[in-house]
């Protein structure tokens, strides 16, 4: 079923269209929307398994540069294509279809930003017969785990090109050695709380492809409650 979802920012309004029966905006993409920062020399971001479009619209409301989006569901993207027409945003918004591990849509070293909201469980067959195909797709590492992810990441980013994503805590330590092994290195970290009594399930992080070492631990941020996909 289709529904249409209104988000604001400062006095602009979008609509993205959403499938109840696949998944709905999480919090956790508008999240990582709200972490990303977006500097006066970035022309180009990507966000990579850009799903039904909701965080290249949520940054169309804070920038003019252009933003591109590769999904790999055929008809999550064709959702996604109906929002960016109902707001009108064909200019700036360009959206493709294809797996990002074997599709060369993008020159090498062309992005100042790449952004993505992943899936964070590892795949594992028995565990995920029964789950539903979108959801399996979002939350599972089925045809792009973290490692793959940031190998293309690197590619596709300029030398001192921005990574933001979002990620389960429990795999913050298995993150931070890819990164390193790709040569990024973290910038901006914030974890994520439901409520000051619950551990953190979830951070955001900035990294830097060859950056120095500098990083800064942001507040906690807290949320009183986090939609489930």
């Amino acid at each position: 079923m289709e529904v249409l979802h209104q988000f604001r920012h400062q006095n602009k309004t979008i609509q993205i269209y959403e499938n109840k029966e696949w998944f709905i905006t999480t919090t956790d993409s508008v999240l990582l929307s709200d972490f990303i920062e977006i500097h006066l020399k970035d022309k180009k971001i990507l966000d990579i398994g850009s799903g039904v479009g909701t965080i290249p619209l949520l940054l169309s409301l804070r920038t003019k540069a252009k933003i591109y989006g590769i999904e790999i569901q055929e008809d999550v993207y064709q959702l996604s294509l109906k929002s960016v027409k109902l707001n009108q945003l064909e200019d700036q918004i360009h959206l493709f279809r294809g797996d990002i591990r074997k599709d060369s849509f993008f020159e090498p070293e062309c992005f100042d930003l790449v952004v993505s909201n992943p899936p964070y469980f590892p795949y594992h067959t028995e565990k995920v017969t029964n789950v539903e195909k979108h959801k399996k797709y979002a939350r599972h590492e089925v045809t792009l785990t973290f490692e793959e992810l940031v190998k293309q990441v690197k590619k596709l980013l300029k030398e001192h090109g921005r990574f933001v994503f979002i990620h389960r805590t429990d795999r913050l330590i298995d993150v931070l050695e890819i990164l390193e092994k790709y040569g990024f290195e973290p910038k901006r970290l914030q974890f994520i709380y439901d409520n000051p009594c619950k551990k953190s399930e979830l951070f955001l992080l900035e990294a830097t492809k060859y950056g120095k070492r500098e990083l800064k631990i942001l507040p906690p941020l807290f949320i009183k409650e986090r939609k489930e996909e």
